[in-house]
């Protein structure tokens, strides 16, 4: 990320996503309604060493990716990129995250080069107003990149990382009248992960109505030992493990995995409410073993998925995990962030973003 012009904003990335719709034909697995083609996110103004992480407050939407400086790098509601913090104050080697936490505030959560979790939050919309970065209670002993989930139980924000034997350390991080305050890691002995390599993706987590438990749950899903990606499902309010299971489809990933819902993402509605099927939609990617991306799709909550395929069009090489997350200002499809392998395909630039749209 280090050129600085003008991107486009997502508003307009979102007229030309829907200038392109195709209607799925002849795919691996049963077709979506309906995707665009592969675009760049930002007029190919960025080069960078991750996916594009995002999160819309309010109806405006703040982007984050590693850039190939290292730094963090952030935008908002589409205009230039910025170094988040200043040059050189936010050097790592995984990905970052972002979320809405606490309610109305962008949170930016990354693994410092201590192998430690560390926050700052916006202040002020588009400047780079943000706070110093603040690192969470030591051992967390990090490998690769959180992943973030507001509990629907209790309103924290749950954290998880990799850790250097490839379990998943969580914490839950609670906001007291602006104060936040962190529970202290524990160790997930569930979970295994498939890969030590430094820029793992530990796993991607949703908060959802589960059914067969008759309320919320959290669902993470991962690449194993194995390479398979499996499901575990905890409770939303002590991070317990109430069932660790494979996903059916019999897909090998060679990345960690991306999934997000679809509905209203600041709280979990279960049958008869209203938004209830919206949220029940789920999707999950990862870089194959063939080296391009695939995805499927539930529609019951990310207990069962309709079958891996690759998503229409040209095959998309990526070097990183893909970023999965509901489409701004709307929740009703999915947007897809890629950092493109120009090693595989010239059909954009190397690691240049470059995103998709799936209903």
């Amino acid at each position: 990320m280090v050129r600085q012009r003008m991107a486009r904003g997502w508003r307009a990335m979102l007229a030309a996503l829907a200038g392109v719709v195709l209607v799925l034909a002849g795919t691996p697995g049963p077709a979506q309604a309906a995707e665009t083609e592969w675009i760049s996110l930002d007029g190919n103004q960025s080069r960078v060493l991750s996916a594009v992480y995002s999160v819309t407050i309010n109806g405006a939407t703040y982007d984050v990716a590693r850039g190939t400086d290292s730094n963090i790098w952030f935008r908002y509601n589409g205009g230039s990129w910025h170094p988040l913090g200043g040059n050189n104050a936010s050097r790592t080697t995984s990905p970052p995250r972002i979320v809405e936490f606490p309610p109305g505030r962008a949170m930016v959560v990354i693994r410092g080069t201590d192998g430690e979790i560390w926050y700052s939050q916006a202040n002020n919309g588009s400047l780079n107003f943000w706070t110093d970065w603040v690192r969470l209670p030591a051992g967390a002993n990090a490998i690769g990149s959180p992943i973030l989930t507001i509990s629907s139980a209790t309103r924290d924000l749950m954290i998880e990382a990799p850790n250097t034997y490839r379990r998943i350390n969580t914490t839950f991080l609670r906001n007291y009248n602006g104060t936040l305050t962190s529970s202290g890691w524990r160790v997930d002995s569930h979970a295994l992960l498939g890969t030590n390599a430094t820029d793992i993706e530990g796993d991607s987590q949703i908060a959802v109505y589960g059914t067969e438990y008759y309320r919320s749950v959290l669902r993470s899903f991962f690449t194993g030992t194995d390479h398979h990606v499996w499901r575990e499902t905890t409770d939303p309010t002590t991070g317990a493990v109430l069932d660790l299971s494979e996903v059916n489809g019999g897909g090998e990933c060679a990345s960690g995995v991306g999934a997000a819902r679809l509905g209203n993402q600041s709280t979990v509605v279960g049958p008869g409410q209203p938004g209830y099927a919206e949220q029940q939609r789920v999707m999950i990617s990862c870089i194959g073993n063939d080296g391009y991306v695939w995805e499927t799709t539930s529609s019951d909550g990310g207990r069962t998925f309709d079958g891996w395929r690759r998503p229409a069009g040209s095959p998309a090489p990526s070097a990183s995990t893909p970023a999965v997350f509901p489409t701004p200002l709307g929740n009703t499809s999915w947007t897809i962030t890629i950092r493109w392998n120009g090693a595989r395909s010239g059909l954009f630039p190397d690691n240049a973003v470059i995103s998709k749209r799936i209903w």
